[in-house]
């Protein structure tokens, strides 16, 4: 496609994780019979066909047509994917893919591709990406917010046929400077949740996605039962207190979070969600919840699913929110594939806390902000230069 084609803007299937709080739709959805829209895509297809002087390849014309409509939309997480797009983009679920590990964005200001976080111990993230990050070119050719679906393509170096051990350079500009990271493609797995006891009363879980898995059939878990798995364990070693660290995960399934949230919350609203047409949908807790003093840890790079966790526990005022704000991305894409091989991603309602805000575009203030040194990875630091998980612990010891 061409560079100007509208990308969406959370998700970086450089990352090959979605950024994303996403509801899948297996079956196909067709465009409404829109009488001025057929019309005119038919009409200018007929002239093109009956009087053009070259011949015309129509899957290619159809792709571009499909991309102009998704452009039309203006919206930077709307977008239509080729058949070889759209294998990418599923590829880009799983929880193994071969990349460079990195989470991007476009900044709306500046109209920059931003980092929203390396996966941990993926090839960006032991290369010393940072989230804030802003990525201004790739192997030399600078890309702006309107061609990230091109620029994720080149890292990810979807042209090649063996991808491990091959080579991209990404020029990063960092507080003003800019600087090349010769980055290597290696498989890139998710582990999506860390645990720990701190000490003998005081557990932390890190989750770095919410990550849905699809077929268990070989055993794999999603970020759930991960989670689950987790806690069944901290609480055998006797955890009190917990420390929930959501810093720089992007965000993901948005039935995964709910599980998540059902966990640790009581009966009632977890989010809820609305459509263009005022069309409401409530996902809620059952009884039952962890009922331990809680902290959870934000910045700015937990976005999406994070948000909708952060935006319940403090309604609930079940945790404190410590660290700085959060992305604000209050909005959800549907996943459509269109039978033939192709896809669209599309945004199709808002969604809100339990109290009814809605955090697109604000993000969530944390009750407690600490700033953090944002040069440093998370995973690098020690529990004793971690300023705001030491925050956290100061406060549950209270």
């Amino acid at each position: 496609m061409e560079s100007n084609k509208k990308t969406i803007k959370i998700i970086a299937v450089t990352a090959a994780v979605t950024c994303l709080l996403t509801n899948t739709v297996r079956d196909i959805m067709y465009v409404h019979d829109n009488g001025v829209i057929n019309h005119k895509v038919k009409k200018v297809a007929n002239i093109i066909s009956d009087y053009g002087l070259y011949d015309i390849d129509e899957e290619k014309m159809a792709d571009y047509a499909a991309t102009g409509l998704a452009v039309a939309v203006d919206d930077h997480y709307t977008n239509y994917y080729s058949k070889e797009e759209f294998a990418s983009f599923n590829t880009s679920l799983s929880n193994s893919f071969y990349g460079i590990g990195i989470v991007i964005s476009v900044d709306p200001e500046t109209n920059k591709l931003v980092v929203v976080s390396p996966i941990e111990g993926g090839p960006s993230a032991n290369a010393g990406i940072l989230p804030g990050d802003y990525i201004v070119a790739v192997d030399g050719v600078e890309y702006s917010g309107d061609q990230m679906n091109e620029a994720v393509s080149l890292m990810r170096g979807d042209s090649l046929e063996n991808k491990k051990g091959t080579q991209v350079t990404v020029t990063i500009e960092r507080n003003g400077a800019r600087s090349d990271y010769v980055i290597t493609r290696d498989i890139v797995r998710i582990n999506s949740v860390n645990s720990k006891m701190l000490d003998d009363e005081v557990a932390y879980v890190r989750i770095t996605a919410f990550n849905a898995v699809d077929d268990k059939s070989d055993g794999s878990q999603d970020t759930y039962d991960e989670f689950k798995a987790a806690i069944d364990s901290l609480q055998q070693e006797g955890m009190k207190k917990l420390v929930i660290d959501l810093r720089n995960n992007p965000g993901g399934s948005l039935s995964v979070v709910n599980r998540i949230a059902d966990e640790l919350l009581p009966a009632g609203i977890i989010t809820y969600t609305e459509t263009k047409t005022g069309k409401r949908q409530d996902y809620t807790s059952t009884a039952g919840e962890l009922g331990i003093p809680m902290v959870v840890l934000v910045n700015g790079g937990s976005a999406s699913a994070s948000e909708v966790l952060t935006g319940a526990l403090k309604d609930y005022k079940k945790a404190t929110i410590i660290g700085t704000k959060t992305f604000g991305k209050g909005i959800v894409q549907t996943v459509i594939p269109l039978g033939d091989g192709s896809g669209i991603s599309l945004t199709t309602s808002k969604y809100f806390s339990p109290s009814g805000v809605c955090i697109h575009g604000v993000g969530i203030e944390p009750d407690i902000v600490v700033e953090a040194d944002e040069t440093k990875q998370i995973s690098d630091l020690s529990v004793e230069e971690d300023v705001q998980l030491q925050k956290a612990i100061e406060v549950l010891k209270q």
